[in-house]
């Protein structure tokens, strides 16, 4: 997520969800956004300030990613509001395009690996505060 007045344009990128292999269905998030036609609620951390916010969420294609450059990143991006919550958190930031380094774990990949080995990429997930409210948002591809 990014604040909406930033243009997503330096470090104002912060992380709020991630799924890779989910080890209980013994499938991957991409299965789950597929098995729901486009659709995955998230929930928004309750310490982040209500505002428009920017959220980029990624697929990432694995099936070449066994050799360097071949990780196929598919992003889109859309404008939430959130409200009801009364958080002041500042979360640390990233800029993107930056993220991601060619070598990371998760973006080379190999898909012989037992998936459950699967370490997803990029800066550490935002989990919140300790404001009373927490607010959703759902997100359609």
């Amino acid at each position: 997520m990014a604040p909406l007045e930033s243009n997503g344009e330096g470090d104002v990128w912060f992380k709020v969800y991630e799924e890779g292999w989910n080890k209980n269905t013994k499938k991957w998030c991409t299965n789950k956004v597929i098995d729901n036609n486009g659709k995955l609620d998230i929930t928004i951390p309750k310490g982040i300030p209500d505002g428009d916010y920017l959220v980029r969420t990624e697929l990432i294609a694995l099936h070449q990613a066994k050799q360097v450059g071949g990780a196929q990143l598919y992003p889109n991006c859309v404008v939430i509001t959130v409200t009801g919550g009364t958080g002041t958190a500042l979360p640390e930031s990233y800029a993107i395009p930056g993220i991601y380094k060619s070598k990371d774990k998760g973006i080379l990949y190999d898909r012989g690996a037992d998936p459950s080995t699967y370490v997803i990429p990029g800066p550490p997930l935002f989990t919140g505060s300790s404001s009373s409210k927490s607010n959703t948002t759902s997100s359609t591809q």
